[in-house]
């Protein structure tokens, strides 16, 4: 079973344990030295004690072969 990160709340400082309630992906333009792109899932979280909503980095996923580049 995956181990989920607790993200706290930046307004209050309350830990959030839900789930977001939107999810989104960014796409690095660029690849690492190792020629593999980034994709970024990030979502929106809102804190049950003072309703307040907040962006978070749900995971990171490295795309792409391993190619060493000289």
């Amino acid at each position: 079973m995956p181990r989920r990160k607790v993200r706290t709340c930046p307004n209050c400082g309350v830990e959030v344990t839900t789930e977001p309630y939107k999810t989104w992906e960014l796409v690095s333009p660029f690849p690492d030295k190792k020629m593999r792109i980034t994709v970024t899932i990030m979502g929106m979280y809102e804190c049950p004690n003072c309703g307040k909503r907040f962006r978070a980095v749900v995971s990171k996923i490295k795309v792409g072969e391993d190619v060493e580049v000289s």
